[in-house]
């Protein structure tokens, strides 16, 4: 059950993210998510996609075990397993316009984009702006207003 709400929270963020132009191939390429390593979801994250779509592109699933593939990705999910890799996974999409979305305590201070967590047994989440300035990720007002915001530094600032 808590990867079928992570699945449907990773659309729902796909929903209110703009990427640069140059983040996709054409303007026809699908929007890319990628698990990299350790699969978590089943066929919960396909089914979370299938048939869905945002400024007219379609949206895919792909798993992912090499680093240079995470650069054709839009959103990659790294799951708790995959944490002791984080270093890798950033400089491999260093410069690149990923949302990085991971579930590990300090994700989202140590470089990752947005980091799932618990709180009074309810799924909430935290996004480094940051790191979505890095990568030039425009997040929408109304999905920030939802989060917890912190920046590399650690530093928790608001909710």
């Amino acid at each position: 059950m808590e990867y079928q709400v992570k699945a449907a929270f990773l659309y729902n963020f796909a929903k209110f993210i703009e990427w640069p132009p140059e983040a996709f191939p054409n303007e026809k390429s699908p929007i890319t998510f990628c698990v990299h390593g350790s699969d978590p979801f089943g066929n919960a994250l396909d089914e979370a996609i299938r048939g869905k779509s945002v400024d007219n592109r379609e949206f895919r699933a792909r798993r992912t075990t090499e680093y240079p593939e995470l650069k054709s990705c839009q959103l990659v999910f790294v799951s708790e397993k995959e944490d002791k890799h984080l270093g890798e996974i950033l400089s491999s999409v260093k410069g690149v316009s990923v949302l990085l979305v991971g579930e590990s305590a300090e994700f989202a201070e140590r470089g990752g984009t947005v980091q799932f967590f618990l709180e009074n047994n309810k799924l909430r989440f935290a996004v480094n702006v940051d790191a979505a300035k890095r990568a030039r990720l425009q997040i929408s007002s109304k999905l920030l207003a939802l989060a917890r915001i912190v920046s590399d530094t650690g530093h928790a600032k608001g909710n």
